[in-house]
């Protein structure tokens, strides 16, 4: 209703914008065919299917985000916003279009089961980890979306993960690629070594001005400040709009008479089960002997066996098992049909099930008890009428303010003052900040990406409307702007020294490792001899395998490059450490065995060789999928 409201109210050249910024972006599925393209509005053609700007400034758009949520400060905008990056990005999509294509030319689909059990599974439907319907329904509404609509959506997402899934599947590791991945994974490296750290000396060394000079001249990339912005904003909330006069009672009562069906709560059934997986693929052996299995469970069940107990020690649903197989209170829709058809057959007097077959396997269910339909009655729903009112009444005078600013901007977009003296708008302040975001409103991404936009850096106009959350937005403009600029040498000079500090550390750190070596290598006393005599310590290490820490994680690295020494000798070296180097003698490299008593542990190897192997496939069928289409890409309409 809400969003029927704001389509209806916004007029003008920025009621798109006022719309766009208003509806909370959709991230569960991936391109959504939201706008129609025309000729110029392509950047890519696969064969016979286009892909729209629209689509591909959306998804990029989307990326961007979630790059910036994972990376946190240490996102760089201006990193993500380069030609190459969308490039590739624009490359992912084809990819995604030849694999959608590919899979529907293979016939494969997914069953209503299967399209039922992803969507339960996304948390955004979820309350306390169980599937909602009205979280469900609503999400979807207020998105402008159709439970019809979002289902085709994931029904291709899924089939577009089915083909890369089967090409893991069918990968298989040989035993002979076995034994060499776990000789060289499970590689075991013994070796001495002599620790020399880069000590900076308590006496701070003294360098030149010519010396500071020329390393702040060599190295600028290395001194230069983030570019910074100041903003200046004004905020519109819904929270602060007076509204109008109370509902009247009779509007109440029509509302509730209008809407009696939201008022009345389904049929409730508090069910448990026990579930007997059957695999994809699985023989009509293997399918028959999991239904004689459920069968023997049911019958064990209805002659008076505990069903808790049979499905803590039967079950294979993990998620319920150790619950006695309890799933609480379902209400129609929220389990897959043929599931959903059982449990209403079930009585009190009758309440255990034949076996009931779905995409998951056999289920024996257990009816517990049964929540009858109710309904509430006008009294009852009339504060639930009272909020809701409120609400709408919110957001109605929140849509003519948004809109009535919007207007008052666009009469003149460079400034925000007009628009806050007519509005009664206090103008704020944010920044400075950079494109790694502030403190305030400066810390939501929707302002950041508007505050560094051509619009407002570059044209210094007014921002598009900036929706904060839900009714609330704010319409910037630039107030200062600081580019990237290398920093002064008086201001990072003392930085420049602490750098030329270390680095004298850490040559004189090699220079001693050096000498140490070649003593080792041209006299007759050995390493740990010629540590001892320096005042160094000397430690050994057995069967280091290379992904330890131990004695230092950088050196292990290092070593697992040298060649393995000879019988009877050692190879030995200088070798880089986290905080200087390390002279090391190695003497002995012994390769790993699978052991045949650990099958957990074959198994885990094989999977990492067939997901390997089947990277190496999936690239190989991309590449001939990319040969094989006729592909058009519009690369100037992606800038």
């Amino acid at each position: 209703m809400v969003l029927q409201s704001i389509r209806e109210r916004l007029t003008g050249i920025l009621a798109f914008a006022i719309l766009g910024i208003l509806i909370i972006p959709f991230a569960l599925v991936g391109v959504t065919q939201y706008f129609t393209s025309d000729g110029g509005n392509i950047v890519a053609r696969v064969n016979d299917v286009e892909i729209s700007f629209n689509d591909y400034n959306q998804s990029f758009t989307n990326y961007r985000r979630r790059m910036q949520s994972i990376m946190g400060a240490a996102y760089d905008p201006v990193q993500f916003d380069q030609l190459t990056v969308r490039r590739e990005h624009l490359d992912s999509l084809i990819d995604q279009e030849l694999i959608t294509q590919a899979a529907e030319s293979m016939g494969l689909d997914v069953d209503n089961d299967t399209l039922a059990t992803e969507i339960r599974n996304i948390p955004a439907f979820q309350v306390d980890g169980q599937f909602n319907t009205d979280v469900y329904q609503n999400r979807l509404l207020s998105q402008g979306l159709s439970p019809k609509q979002f289902e085709n959506e994931m029904r291709t997402q899924i089939v577009v993960s089915q083909l890369p899934r089967n090409i893991t599947a069918s990968s298989i590791a040989t035993s002979s690629e076995l034994k060499e991945f776990v000789a060289l994974r499970d590689q075991g490296r013994t070796f001495g070594a002599v620790m020399i750290a880069a000590e900076t000396p308590e006496q701070a060394p003294q360098f030149g001005e010519e010396e500071i000079l020329a390393w702040y001249e060599s190295h600028t990339d290395d001194f230069k400040s983030e570019e910074q912005v100041t903003i200046e904003y004004v905020e519109l909330d819904a929270a602060f709009i007076p509204t109008g006069s109370p509902p009247a009672e009779e509007y109440l009562r029509e509302q509730f008479e209008a809407q009696k069906g939201r008022f009345v709560s389904p049929e409730q059934r508090r069910v448990s089960h026990i579930l007997i997986e059957v695999a994809a693929g699985a023989s009509e052996a293997e399918k028959e002997t999991a239904r004689q299995t459920a069968d023997d469970l049911s019958k064990r069940a209805r002659d008076g066996e505990d069903f808790a107990t049979l499905a803590i020690e039967n079950s294979q649903d993990q998620g319920s098992a150790a619950s006695g197989g309890d799933l609480g209170w379902v209400e129609p829709g929220v389990m897959v049909q043929a599931f959903e058809n059982a449990m209403y057959e079930l009585s009190m007097e009758s309440p255990i099930s034949e076996p009931v077959e779905t995409g998951f396997g056999w289920h024996v269910i257990q009816l517990q008890e049964i929540r009858e339909s109710s309904g509430m009655s006008f009294e009852e729903a009339r504060m639930q009428l009272v909020v809701e009112y409120e609400e709408e009444e919110a957001a109605r005078a929140f849509l003519e303010q948004a809109d009535r600013l919007v207007d008052l901007i666009y009469e003149d977009p460079t400034t925000l003052e007009s628009a806050a003296l007519v509005m009664d708008l206090t103008i704020n302040e944010a920044g400075p900040f950079t494109r790694a975001g502030g403190e305030g409103v400066a810390a939501n991404p929707e302002v950041i990406e508007a505050a560094f936009s051509d619009l407002v850096l570059l044209q210094e106009s007014v921002s598009d409307p900036v929706n904060l959350d839900e009714n609330r937005l704010v319409m910037i403009k630039l107030k200062e702007h600081m580019p990237v600029a290398v920093k002064p040498l008086e201001e990072v000079s003392e930085e420049i020294v602490a750098i030329l500090a270390e680095n004298l550390a850490r040559d004189k750190a090699e220079a001693r490792a050096a000498e140490l070596l070649s003593a080792s290598q041209n006299g007759t006393d050995g390493l740990e001899v010629l540590a001892t005599g320096a005042g160094l310590e000397f430690t050994r290490h057995e069967a280091i395998k290379r992904n330890a820490f131990v004695p230092d994680s950088i050196l292990v690295k290092e070593i697992f490059k040298l060649q393995s020494p000879a019988e009877g000798e050692v190879v030995r070296a200088v070798l880089p450490t986290s905080n200087g180097f390390a002279v090391i003698e190695l003497e002995s490299v012994v390769d790993g065995e699978l052991d045949q008593e650990a099958p957990l542990a074959r198994e885990q190897y094989e999977r990492i060789l067939a997901n390997g192997a089947a990277s190496q496939e999936a690239f190989a069928l991309m590449r001939r999928l990319r040969t094989t289409a006729d592909i058009q890409v519009f690369e100037e309409r992606i800038n």
